[in-house]
């Protein structure tokens, strides 16, 4: 007994001193150095990742970093800014959806305006809709007027899908001669609301609610548009070749989202809701309809949904990434559809991504 009550003493006696050892702690030596750094430390790195564009002689490479373009030159080591980051150089172009040096929406959003090539429009999403005005904001015109809360439409910008898991940054796409512009339309009546308790350490706490769909539960309803602003009318795209939105249709999901170069095709990947069959398509922005320009399937699993693309400089011919033999491998195609011809076909290891595209000297690094 006498054992067992000197044991309780003890944990006693331990457990009264620790938090005067913890009050001790504050009139140690250092001990402001350490609140400082423990403040300090989280934001002393910036973290980040950058696309990298090589010029095709292989003598520099151009990059963004905190919203300004440079080149770096490698026989000189020297990185010369040239001006400020575009959209383009932020979102990191076709292929990955790789992040840019420049600064980027917030996690799971896209930008929410996008000026014209020629830099005298610009588009910008509004209270559920895309405006167009001015460069400068003058002038605004709304192109879209349905999107509502009420009726849980939006356009001009995206599911909060697209932005986390499709590493989709931008919702609004110009034509390369600024005639014409391509958005999103998102529907999201059968979407479940997700419901996250904001500002808890504060007197009055916040709700964020966010339509965001857990496994099983239907996802919103994706559609494309162009408007024309010579004529101010919109031609909806048919992303699905006719068939109703459902979890096994192509175009289930539709995203990665550019113009060809000379303006004639808006181009895009879109699969259906298992992604395990994936088409990179073009769709005409008079008559609305779209075809495969690649289909990829793989049925017992998925398929990369962002596969690597490069275009080659006449626009028209592009190396595209697949892993249809079971390896990863690079296959060069053009904008009709036709495998020119398989650039790799390794079969014992992976082909892994594009470094340098020599056209002078027909060499892919």
């Amino acid at each position: 007994m006498r054992f067992v009550t000197a044991i309780i003493t003890l944990l006693l006696a331990v457990v009264v001193a620790f938090p005067s050892a913890q009050d001790r702690l504050k009139s140690m030596p250092g001990y402001d150095r350490f609140e400082q750094m423990s403040r300090e430390i989280p934001g002393s790195v910036k973290l980040g990742a950058l696309t990298v564009r090589w010029k095709d002689d292989g003598s520099s490479f151009e990059y963004a970093w905190n919203g300004q373009h440079y080149r770096y030159d490698i026989a000189t080591k020297t990185a010369l800014a040239t001006g400020a980051a575009t959209e383009a150089d932020q979102v990191g172009g076709r292929g990955r959806g790789g992040r840019g040096g420049g600064p980027l929406p917030e996690r799971g959003r896209q930008f929410d305006s996008s000026e014209s090539p020629d830099k005298t429009l610009k588009a910008f999403y509004k209270d559920r809709n895309v405006w167009l005005s001015a460069a400068d904001g003058g002038n605004p015109v709304a192109i879209t007027t349905d999107g509502t809360e009420s009726n849980r439409v939006k356009y001009g910008t995206a599911s909060w899908v697209y932005g986390e898991e499709l590493s989709q940054r931008t919702a609004m796409w110009w034509s390369p001669d600024s005639r014409r512009i391509a958005y999103y339309r998102f529907d999201e009546k059968l979407v479940p609301d997700f419901y996250l308790q904001m500002n808890q350490t504060q007197v009055q706490d916040t709700l964020d609610v966010e339509a965001y769909p857990k496994p099983g539960k239907p996802n919103p309803i994706v559609d494309l548009f162009v408007y024309d602003v010579a004529s101010k009318t919109s031609r909806r795209i048919d992303v699905r070749d006719g068939k109703p939105f459902d979890n096994d249709v192509v175009g289930h999901y539709v995203y990665n989202v550019s113009w060809s170069a000379d303006g004639r095709e808006l181009l895009l990947n879109r699969t259906n809701r298992r992604q395990n069959v994936l088409e990179f398509a073009a769709c005409s922005p008079e008559t609305g309809r779209c075809h495969a320009i690649v289909h990829e399937e793989w049925p017992t699993g998925w398929i990369e949904n962002r596969p690597e693309i490069r275009f080659l400089k006449d626009g028209h011919r592009f190396i595209w990434e697949s892993e249809r033999t079971g390896w990863k491998n690079f296959y060069l195609y053009d904008l009709n559809g036709t495998l020119v011809t398989p650039i790799t076909r390794q079969t014992t290891c992976e082909a892994d991504n594009i470094v340098l595209v020599d056209e002078a000297r027909n060499l892919l690094f």
